[in-house]
């Protein structure tokens, strides 16, 4: 009777040991991390962390050109001779511009007809209205 205990109280003992080994290890790992923090950096290890986060650091050398710098980069090229020698299609640039002088700026109006208007003073600006709203023609 007195060898199974012994047997039992080293089983347990074996497995206190390995909980306690179990623990202290991972303390020490813990602590191995939080130290690392704390330590100066040397020369060497700053030059290998840069170069390690450089190398894997994926960014554009230049911005990508936007609007109208990357519509004239990639403009169709003339390099044909049909293309060269192309004159420019005859159009309007301006197809308002006769109608507008057509138009007269302003319209004299004579004393007899401004009856029927209404003077209207506002802000120091003098405004004529219609005294009949106008009703269109059946």
């Amino acid at each position: 009777p007195g060898g199974s205990s012994e047997a039992i109280s080293g089983a347990v003992r074996l497995k206190m040991l390995s909980r306690v080994l179990y623990f202290v290890a991972c303390i020490a790992i813990l602590l191995a991390g939080a130290a690392e923090a704390f330590t100066t950096p040397t020369l060497g290890s700053m030059l290998t962390s840069r170069r390690a986060a450089v190398s894997t650091l994926q960014m554009a050398h230049h911005p990508n050109p936007k609007g109208a710098k990357k519509a004239r980069k990639n403009r169709p090229r003339k390099s044909r001779p049909s293309d060269i020698n192309r004159a420019a299609p005859p159009f309007n640039p301006d197809p308002l511009a006769e109608a507008r002088q057509s138009l007269p700026d302003f319209e004299v109006v004579g004393s007899d007809e401004m009856s029927a208007f209404v003077k209207v003073e506002q802000d120091g600006n003098t405004f004529y209205h219609v005294k009949t709203p106008f009703l269109a023609a059946n």
